[in-house]
């Protein structure tokens, strides 16, 4: 599989290989949401959910629960749902938009005839492990056309 070039200021990564477009520093935070989408891409449910905080939280416009979708047990069904709806025709485009100690934002251009933008914020989480992170809350939300 291959994303469509985008052209951007920030970093910008393809679905796989997930790799940057240039030589840049990738920062813990970047490397473990490529490491998620890569992961969603290859239908890696259970090594995607050891991403996650144990009380991890997603909002997201799909089951339009305002108080987001808690814990595990409740996002492994969401991405098994999504997988299902996910094939090799779909191809993304990840742009970091911003990037700080325990939050990063991209905007992931997808494409499967169609595109649409839509806006990833994850909020980061320290690890049991030394110097590793875990997604704590995860907020999508779809973009129109014209944000750019």
């Amino acid at each position: 599989m291959s994303g469509q070039k985008r052209k951007s200021r920030n970093k910008g990564y393809q679905n796989t290989p997930i790799a940057p477009k240039r030589k840049t520093t990738t920062t813990t935070n970047q490397k473990l949401v490529f490491e998620c989408f890569k992961l969603a891409c290859q239908k890696k449910i259970e090594e995607m959910l050891e991403l996650l905080a144990d009380d991890v939280i997603i909002y997201e416009p799909f089951s339009k629960k305002e108080d987001g979708l808690r814990g595990k047990p409740a996002v492994r069904s969401f991405l098994d749902m999504m997988t299902l709806a996910s094939d090799d025709s779909l191809h993304y485009d990840i742009s970091i938009e911003e990037d700080s100690n325990d939050k990063i934002v991209t905007l992931v251009v997808f494409e499967k005839g169609d595109k649409i933008t839509t806006k990833f914020t994850f909020e980061m989480t320290p690890s049991k492990e030394k110097h590793k992170k875990k997604i704590r809350v995860v907020r999508v939300e779809f973009l129109d056309d014209n944000h750019e």
